[in-house]
């Protein structure tokens, strides 16, 4: 096995808005998609586990998880904070898309 990637990358990459960003490949296009499933991926196993252990501890305390979730109803505040959260959530995830490639402009590692 060796330390060198599995393709050269060039020393010198276009500068993108915002920094450079993770490089995978040769196309920021698919980079950011990259990073969007990436962060995804994350997301969703953090909070399906999550989940699956918030519903093993209420059954140990008696409370039926799913008929509680469907009786419930939300406060207006609650909605506001849901909203925000989502919000949060979909700049993590597709953040990432709005880097893009300046033109003429050059990054050097190291300078």
């Amino acid at each position: 096995m060796t330390d060198r990637p599995a393709h050269d990358v060039p020393p010198v990459m276009g500068e993108e808005v915002n920094g450079p960003g993770r490089t995978y490949f040769d196309d920021v296009v698919i980079d950011n998609m990259l990073d969007a499933l990436l962060e995804l991926s994350a997301a969703v196993w953090t909070y399906h586990d999550r989940v699956n252990v918030l519903e093993r501890v209420l059954e140990k305390r008696g409370i039926s998880v799913s008929e509680e979730i469907e009786r419930h109803l939300p406060e207006p505040a609650e909605l506001e904070a849901r909203a925000a959260e989502r919000a949060a959530l979909v700049q993590r995830v597709f953040g990432g898309f709005v880097r893009r490639p300046v033109a003429g402009l050059s990054f050097e590692q190291g300078k």
